[in-house]
């Protein structure tokens, strides 16, 4: 399995329905895993301990794209939990912290995983 030993984790799951598998998943490889239902809360959070990637749904709505570009200042990558709609270009630039959630993911099958929308 991967390690994720180095690693914390900051999963924002408004609707309750991901994070559980997501959470248990990244304990299990060693990262320190915290989960938030908002993203005003995942603010409060960010500026309170230091946070390697933050997992979230996708989502074109202002607020989001705002709280990405913080993330973005940050140099915190954003690892969405679904895909966004086809009208929206997106890059292929992952960092390894990106890498290391795909692998784990890729490593415990994807229908552990349930995309939120």
């Amino acid at each position: 399995m991967t390690s994720l030993r180095d690693l914390s984790i900051l999963i924002v799951d408004p609707n309750g329905e991901a994070a559980f598998a997501l959470r248990q998943s990244f304990v299990a490889a060693g990262a320190k895993t915290h989960v938030v239902e908002s993203l005003a809360l995942a603010e409060r959070f960010l500026a309170s301990k230091s946070i390697d990637a933050v997992v979230l749904p996708y989502s074109h709505d202002p607020y989001t794209v705002n709280f990405c570009r913080m993330l973005s200042t940050h140099d915190i990558p954003a690892v969405f939990t679904s895909e966004p709609p086809a009208r929206y270009p997106t890059r292929r630039q992952m960092s390894n912290a990106i890498i290391a959630v795909k692998g784990l993911i890729a490593e415990n099958g994807l229908q552990t995983y349930h995309p939120i929308n």
